[in-house]
């Protein structure tokens, strides 16, 4: 089995023509411009973030790593005040990400961080998100808007619900006291592919189901405005219901 043939999308063509793009505008831009949604960073600290993030990815895939102490023999990227040095470090990373992708069976399972071993596609999902998210910062950064695909926004959602809310809080919010429901707007997504209701906040898992039910707080939008919205890089939704519960939900989960 392929880690194409795994999610309903192409993600290896998604994470390949994103980084392409996201290479393309950090070469070209002046890496001295602040990210607005990342606090404190620039664009070489983006560029720097994203190179680490595929190198990491890309190690793990390409070695088969199974174990946390394994993980340590990653060859690890260098932080640098040349720009170019490490917009070439960028662009190797992401080569080497979409061919360790490639090369590797979907069905072998590899160290994650979520506690457990995963199977590839994990891999190709979580860095096709990063790999979105990212580009859109960038593009913020130098006056652009990207639009992503519908499918790819919406299972960016889900992503976020299964993985990261609730998730490792430090200093988020100490209860949502209400419950959440998550309707896109997409003309495009297949009925039942863009909702969710959340029951529960409650550290390490958010409690959900992929369905419309009615919340305490109701959040609609396009699946990229919404995803932007839990990653708190926009506020291009609508809020209907309880709005104390809605912000409690957002701040919740510790993204640091």
């Amino acid at each position: 089995m392929t880690v194409s043939a795994a999610l309903p999308y192409d993600a290896i063509e998604h994470i390949r023509l994103d980084g392409t793009e996201l290479i393309r505008l950090v070469s070209d831009a002046d890496p001295t411009l602040s990210v607005p949604h990342c606090p404190g960073w620039s664009l070489r600290e983006l560029t720097f973030h994203v190179a680490r993030g595929w190198n990491f990815w890309a190690g793990v895939l390409s070695a088969g790593i199974t174990s946390r102490n394994n993980v340590r023999e990653i060859p690890k990227i260098e932080r640098s005040p040349d720009h170019a040095r490490l917009v070439d470090a960028l662009f190797d990373a992401h080569v080497r990400l979409c061919d360790a992708l490639h090369a590797t069976d979907a069905s072998m399972q590899v160290w994650t961080w979520t506690g457990s071993t995963q199977r590839v596609p994990w891999v190709a999902r979580r860095m096709t998100h990063e790999t979105m998210v990212h580009l859109w910062d960038a593009g913020q950064a130098i006056g652009l808007d990207f639009e992503f695909a519908a499918e790819v926004a919406a299972d960016g959602i889900d992503e976020w619900l299964t993985w990261f809310a609730a998730g490792e809080r430090a200093e988020g919010e100490k209860k949502v006291g209400g419950t959440i429901n998550f309707s896109c707007t997409d003309a495009e997504l297949l009925p039942g592919h863009g909702e969710w209701f959340v029951s529960a906040m409650k550290e390490p898992k958010a409690t959900f189901i992929r369905a419309n039910r009615k919340g305490d707080a109701a959040i609609r939008g396009t699946a990229q405005d919404i995803l932007m919205w839990l990653w708190r890089r926009s506020s291009n939704i609508e809020i209907t219901g309880d709005e104390v519960v809605a912000r409690r939900f957002q701040a919740f989960t510790d993204l640091t």
